[in-house]
């Protein structure tokens, strides 16, 4: 990635600064549909809801098993959470009660997910199986065997009635979540698949793996089909995220490196580094920003803009120092720099084409060491 010119400038804020003491680390992490509030289940047993534009805490629920899976009710009412003792809790978001208890398997729930309509829920364990249930009256609806191994990932067809799950056996399943039965399993990856994500309109899917690999499906498809494998990242690839509109897929990792994809090129647009392993990744509705959580315990939200406009308002003032010579200019002119600078964030004024577009206004005003402004 070093010299590579990037196109997107991503911009963090802290929502979650990284935890000071084991009780405030986040295990999981999970956002609502409208992209209001972001769930963090943490070290101490707590599931706390945060206002996803502040990261102000709205609500606390308190168990008595760690969380390990989260995933919120497209209706908006509910949150699950899947815990260390096999069962999966049903929480209402608004009163911290719990509603229900789902129970059937025999290792701890690792991953969860709901149908698009909210009447569903899947839910994979690390007893190698899935588990498809009734929302409404809380039964089970079918149980899915075809993994070796602990079953971490899994997503729903949002166009569809189609469930795709990922394995510790590095293999990828594909259900119809009306019968319960296997499509086809996928053995693309060659180790450990961490996520599976399709994208909004479901004509694509995502898996990242052990491999340091993301491979990108047509999910057109039954059963969907390889398109290409993207490679990047110097770690393990553990979260994936589409944007609402398609056009980006963003990956984080253990190697603590986050890139921005634009999918049609296949290419790296931006790229950002977290303090931990980066474990979750979740797009806002709007399409400009993402949220990640990694292993200090911190959730991140990230503006993304796009390079080309940030840099047009120098581009035009360059034109506009270039075009006037005149003495009696140039301090308007730079009045009009510093007033510029002033409204932008430091950092992004440290990144190389801004940097660059900056050393030339600066040439041209003769505000550099030992230039003068020919007049």
């Amino acid at each position: 990635m070093e010299g590579q010119d990037l196109s997107v400038f991503l911009k963090p804020k802290i929502l979650k600064p990284a935890a000071e003491q084991g009780g405030d680390i986040t295990r999981r992490f999970a956002m609502n549909k409208v992209g209001r509030m972001f769930a963090a289940a943490l070290q101490d047993r707590t599931v706390r809801f945060y206002a996803a534009e502040t990261g102000e805490e709205m609500q606390k629920v308190q168990d008595d098993f760690l969380c390990t899976s989260l995933a919120f009710s497209p209706r908006g009412d509910i949150v699950a959470a899947g815990t260390v003792e096999h069962v999966i809790k049903l929480w209402d978001i608004k009163t911290g009660e719990c509603l229900g208890q789902l129970r059937d398997h025999t290792y701890p729930v690792l991953c969860l997910a709901f149908s698009p309509d909210g009447d569903r829920l899947v839910s994979g364990s690390g007893d190698t199986t899935l588990t498809v249930w009734n929302i409404d009256d809380q039964s089970k609806m079918h149980k899915m065997k075809g993994h070796g191994f602990y079953v971490v990932t899994c997503d729903w067809d949002p166009t569809d009635n189609r469930i795709v799950s990922g394995s510790v056996d590095a293999n990828i399943c594909e259900w119809d979540a009306i019968s319960g039965k296997l499509i086809e399993k996928h053995q693309e990856h060659r180790a450990a698949v961490h996520h599976t994500r399709f994208s909004h309109d479901g004509k694509r899917l995502a898996s990242c793996s052990s491999d340091q690999i993301i491979v990108l499906w047509d999910s057109s498809w039954k059963p969907m089909k390889i398109t290409s494998t993207l490679h990047q990242h110097s770690g393990e690839v553990r979260a994936l995220g589409f944007s609402p509109d398609g056009k980006y897929l963003v990956s984080g990792s253990s190697d603590k490196d986050l890139f921005l994809w634009e999918v049609d090129s296949e290419t790296v647009v931006g790229q950002a580094t977290t303090i931990g392993e980066i474990d979750g990744i979740e797009w806002l509705p709007t399409g400009n920003a993402f949220i990640t959580e990694d292993g200090s315990g911190a959730v991140l939200r990230w503006e993304v803009t796009d390079m080309g406009a940030m840099l047009a308002p120098f581009e035009n003032l360059l034109k506009e120092i270039e075009a006037d010579p005149a003495p009696a200019s140039n301090q308007e002119l730079i009045r009009k720099y510093e007033e510029l600078v002033a409204g932008y964030d430091p950092e992004i004024l440290q990144s190389k084409s801004v940097f660059y577009v900056l050393w030339q206004c600066r040439r041209a005003l003769g505000l550099l060491k030992g230039k003068v402004r020919r007049r």
